[in-house]
């Protein structure tokens, strides 16, 4: 079944590649399992071979290719998929209305400034990626800095990436300590960037996440804040509207996603596994990919009150930062149409 990976950020229209007939394959990052087996044949029997669904991975490398095929899911999909490449949620959405796209995973916070932006896009599942305990972002300053703790942090450079959930959580940090976001100098920087700063002293503070905080810990790092108790740890499946108003798409989103999900517990039942194999497709060292596994939980959850209800208190903080000039309703960025498929019905 052929299947393109790209290498770099897609171009508005992705070549594509193939391989020998039988064999399809996939791949991805971190969520959970999905119900039954038979909805996955259903729906892929419906999609057809005719249906091309065009995947967005974020990140340096295209690994869900490599995970469905490592998990056994990704043979037989009955549609053929393509892979293109974006750094961030941002890049994403930008390459939304050129029709290039039709799905990716990302963080919460990129849905937000779609709906903002009149984007045409619709969050349908949402996966619980973190492990009991662990915080999906952490503040790091350079050991011997002076930097103990966020309430350090007035009057400090930090490097954030702006409308992100990172600039999410620096901004509840520095809350939680009595200060606001006026009180640091910010430094707008996409991580690998923000990273590098933070080596050089240029800054002294990134907020920061996997894998990218697994290496700046294993440099040096430590960690003096994170986001815990704000937020959440989810990341957003978001489709196009395009694509789901297409039923043989949609109904390849839906199998996909079946797939994708029971390949991201296959990942935490084989953590050193995938961590080598991650190492392969990243250049990460597989102690920091494998720390970085470690960490990841899987599991979808079901878009209820409660997901919406911390989107809100999201969004409202951008509100109130005058990055959103209006108060938003953000209710309407769902579509839970999955939910039953994913979760079980589990609602």
């Amino acid at each position: 079944m052929p299947r393109t990976r790209l290498s770099r950020p897609a171009p508005a229209r992705p070549a594509r590649t193939g391989r020998a007939a039988a064999a399809a394959v996939a791949t991805s990052a971190a969520v959970l399992a999905l119900a039954a087996c038979g909805g996955d044949s259903a729906a892929t029997d419906a999609a057809g071979d005719d249906v091309v669904l065009r995947v967005g991975e974020l990140g340096t490398a295209i690994t869900q290719e490599t995970l469905l095929d490592s998990a056994g899911e990704g043979d037989d999909l009955g549609y053929e998929v393509e892979y293109s490449l974006f750094g961030n949620g941002p890049a994403f959405m930008e390459a939304v209305p050129s029709g290039a796209v039709d799905l990716t995973v990302m963080a919460d916070t990129p849905s937000i400034f779609a709906q903002v932006g009149d984007i045409p896009v619709k969050v349908v599942a949402v996966q619980d990626t973190l492990a009991e305990g662990e915080s999906f972002v952490e503040i790091v300053a350079n050991p011997g800095s002076g930097i103990a703790s966020v309430a350090d942090l007035a009057g400090k450079k930090v490097a954030v990436q702006p409308a992100t959930i990172l600039q999410y959580t620096v901004v509840r940090a520095l809350e939680a300590e009595g200060l606001s976001y006026d009180d640091i100098t910010p430094v707008e920087l996409p991580l690998p960037d923000a990273a590098a700063a933070l080596a050089k002293g240029d800054v002294d503070a990134v907020a920061s996440l996997d894998p990218t905080l697994q290496q700046l810990k294993a440099n040096g790092a430590v960690t003096i804040g994170d986001g815990e108790g704000f937020t959440t740890g989810y990341s957003y499946v978001v489709a196009t509207e395009a694509a789901l108003a297409d039923p043989a798409k949609a109904d390849a989103i839906g199998d996909y996603l079946a797939r994708l999900g029971r390949s991201y517990d296959w990942t935490v039942d084989h953590a050193a596994d995938w961590a080598a194999t991650t190492s392969q497709l990243t250049g990460l060292p597989e102690p920091v990919a494998l720390a970085a596994q470690e960490r990841r939980g899987s599991g979808w959850v079901p878009i209820d009150d409660d997901v919406v209800a911390k989107q809100q208190e999201q969004a409202d903080v951008y509100t109130a930062l005058g990055l959103i000039a209006e108060p938003l309703d953000v209710s309407t960025e769902y579509d839970d149409r999955y939910d039953d498929q994913l979760t079980g019905g589990d609602q």
